[in-house]
């Protein structure tokens, strides 16, 4: 008899790479900030990021928090769809360790390793499904960035589109972003029922929960823009710069996506012709935020 993929041992990677590819990580990462450090007027964003407004800046510290409080709970759907139960409490403390993890201890298990791990075994022969919950929610968040994306983009305006002059767009072309959502949409349901049948009953619900994540993670970039003072201008491009750049971010070749998201700020800035400092400022408050918020896991103990 075959052993199911739930109950195969998968051997630990060797050290050595693990180490190259955190190495590879930071060498991307130090050659973006580099990039990003030449093209840029360094006082210029240091001014910026020093006339921030400390109650804005406690909104969109308030908001990412309620974008990772949702993501806990959509994941705990994902767990419980396949008859993993766990408190929300107890998945919440979890998750939070993981954000620590995932950041601040990049060369080692990782966040996403350790719930697996742990989880596997309190629910033994599980941890395959546990895996493809993980992965399943990351999926699913990349989903929805994208449709916020292509809406994004569907509403920004064309004169601030073609501000640069490197944009030539004709009439039409509002009719391609949004022919893109349905589309997306119904391609990423029917993939998911393909190979994640398993979870099915958790689609509809994670699929609001994820526009929920994101959605409130946008509202966290319009918070740091108004911040930075620069919530009365053209808001919806910097928006458009913020949602690639959190895709950039979720791609596994810097530690913690820094380098990658301020890197995207910066060509995007260049683009749309908005202000590179501004631009870059989001990008760092917004991983100083990231970094204060999974702080808080290093405190957090998962016992039951």
């Amino acid at each position: 008899m075959r052993a199911s993929h739930d109950e195969v041992a998968r051997p630990p990677a060797p050290a050595w790479r693990r180490y190259l590819t955190l190495l590879a990580k930071l060498g991307f990462m130090a050659a973006a900030l580099w990039l990003v450090a030449r093209h840029l007027d360094v006082p210029a964003l240091g001014r910026t990021l020093g006339q921030a407004r400390p109650g804005w800046l406690a909104l969109a510290a308030a908001l990412f928090t309620l974008s990772k409080l949702i993501s806990s709970v959509r994941l705990n759907t994902f767990f419980r769809a396949v008859d993993i139960q766990l408190t929300e409490r107890y998945n919440l403390r979890l998750y939070w360790l993981g954000m620590f993890y995932n950041l601040f201890l990049p060369g080692g298990i990782g966040g996403d390793g350790y719930k697996v791990y742990l989880l596997g075994k309190e629910f033994p022969g599980r941890r395959g499904l546990i895996f493809r919950a993980l992965l399943l929610d990351r999926l699913s968040g990349m989903v929805a960035l994208l449709v916020l994306l292509l809406a994004l983009l569907a509403l920004v305006p064309a004169a601030e589109l073609r501000a640069a002059g490197a944009l030539a767009l004709p009439a039409w072309w509002r009719a391609v972003p949004l022919a893109l959502l349905p589309l997306g949409l119904g391609l990423s349901y029917g993939l998911g029922r393909w190979g994640f049948g398993e979870f099915r009953s958790a689609f509809g619900r994670t699929s609001w929960e994820a526009l929920g994540v994101q959605g409130a993670q946008v509202l966290c970039a319009w918070a740091l823009l108004a911040a930075l003072g620069a919530a009365g201008g053209p808001v919806l491009p910097y928006l458009l710069v913020f949602l690639a750049s959190s895709i950039a971010a979720v791609l596994p070749l810097t530690v913690g996506g820094l380098g990658a998201r301020e890197l995207t700020f910066l060509y995007g800035a260049q683009l749309f012709a908005l202000s590179a400092p501004v631009a870059v400022s989001v990008s760092v408050l917004f991983y100083v935020i990231t970094a204060l918020v999974s702080l808080v896991g290093a405190l957090v103990r998962v016992q039951k």
